[in-house]
């Protein structure tokens, strides 16, 4: 294949828009091995450094369809984003979107995008990127200027990366607590340990349910596992429609079923 046709298919063949095996493939069938170095070299996102949207707008404190905007609007580099059955982020996103929705009163959308892509820019040429994408916890201990000046104004993100950092490393602490086993309830999260899903207490607390009768409850709990569950719940959401209570809970039988209908006026 002559290097005009191969060039061409590195062009269209464009890394969002396919999933990983895919590109991989078509690099392949087209016999260009350097695409599939350079395909390789750029994507650096991979299933355990990325998360969803969902966790991203948490980390971020905004809303998942304020994440999937960076992408519909072409905020987000590519470098921060891919598609593997759905979209999913580098936990680097959450700065960013915090930054890009905050700011948006003081400067205007193309300034605010070209921060992002400086910056990442800057941090793409680093060996280290891995550490920065997945918002390490030895960031801490990295020097790097996540200041971006444009004309008359510096702008400084050290304080949304802290905080984003902090806020994802509570979401993988609480994650350590609750389990998603398909031998346990079809895998729906529970306290470890427990055959307990989390659903019920964040239900139970979220309704008004004084702390103590919880803790009453459920012997096992404490003040701490209840604010993972709740955390948990929001950074990591199940996907689909909430399932049967007797799914949930198969030892579970039906006792009676009776349909109320309300009274009709007298005529």
């Amino acid at each position: 294949m002559d290097s005009i046709r191969a060039t061409s298919i590195l062009t269209r063949g464009d890394p969002q828009r396919h999933g990983r095996a895919s590109m991989l493939k078509l690099f392949r069938k087209s016999g260009n091995i350097l695409g599939i170095g350079k395909y390789l070299e750029d994507r650096m996102l991979t299933t355990d450094n990325s998360v969803s949207a969902a966790e991203v707008a948490y980390i971020a404190g905004v809303t998942d369809k304020d994440i999937n905007r960076l992408v519909d609007d072409h905020v987000l580099p590519h470098a921060l984003w891919w598609r593997d059955r759905g979209r999913r982020f580098a936990p680097l996103t959450a700065p960013f979107a915090t930054f890009y929705f905050g700011a948006s009163g003081d400067l205007t959308r193309a300034a605010r995008i070209r921060v992002i892509a400086t910056l990442t820019s800057r941090l793409r040429e680093r060996p280290d990127f891995d550490e920065f994408l997945s918002l390490s916890d030895r960031l801490a201990d990295i020097d790097f200027d996540w200041s971006v000046s444009q004309a008359s104004i510096t702008v400084f993100l050290a304080t949304f990366v802290k905080d984003a950092a902090q806020r994802a490393a509570r979401v993988t602490e609480a994650a350590r607590h609750i389990v998603e086993d398909p031998e346990i309830l079809g895998g729906t999260p529970c306290f470890a340990g427990t055959r307990v899903p989390i659903a019920n207490v964040v239900a139970a607390a979220e309704g008004g349910m004084p702390i103590d009768d919880l803790l009453a409850a459920y012997p096992f709990l404490t003040r701490e596992l209840i604010e993972d569950a709740a955390i948990f719940a929001k950074a990591r959401p199940r996907a689909g429609r909430p399932r049967r209570l007797d799914d949930v809970n198969p030892e579970l039988k039906l006792v009676r079923s009776k349909v109320v209908r309300r009274a009709r006026a007298d005529a």
